[in-house]
């Protein structure tokens, strides 16, 4: 079964950059993208993703107003930030990643935490 992802961001270029990356990918599947918090709270409601990817850098995108998206949803969500502008990548349990690059936001999709959290230790 294919990992569905919710992408959210204010900016096209986040929106385009990122379908482009994981279309490619047949184990991920987008079911939306959404531009604020009111049409990803009807996304998550609709579509079911298991994974959010949002923009960090978004202004509007503020890490309190995600809790009311996860806290209805019966099923685990991943959530992944990524700060394009600081290259980083912010799993939702605080996880950093300096230096990202687009196998380590595949290998966030796909792989357990852990995998995720040594390398991010590694990274510091």
């Amino acid at each position: 079964m294919a990992t569905r992802v919710l992408i959210i961001g204010r900016y096209t270029l986040f929106h385009d950059g990122l379908s482009h990356l994981l279309g490619e990918q047949s184990s991920l599947t987008i079911v939306g993208r959404a531009r604020s918090w009111e049409e990803a709270r009807q996304m998550v409601a609709g579509k079911h993703p298991n994974v959010l990817i949002i923009d960090h850098d978004s202004a509007e995108l503020r890490e309190a107003d995600l809790m009311p998206l996860l806290e209805n949803e019966e099923q685990d969500i991943k959530v992944i930030y990524l700060a394009l502008a600081q290259n980083k990548m912010i799993i939702h349990n605080r996880q950093k990643i300096a230096n990202v690059t687009a196998v380590d936001l595949l290998n966030a999709l796909q792989m357990d935490n852990n995998v995720i959290k040594s390398r991010g230790e590694s990274e510091k």
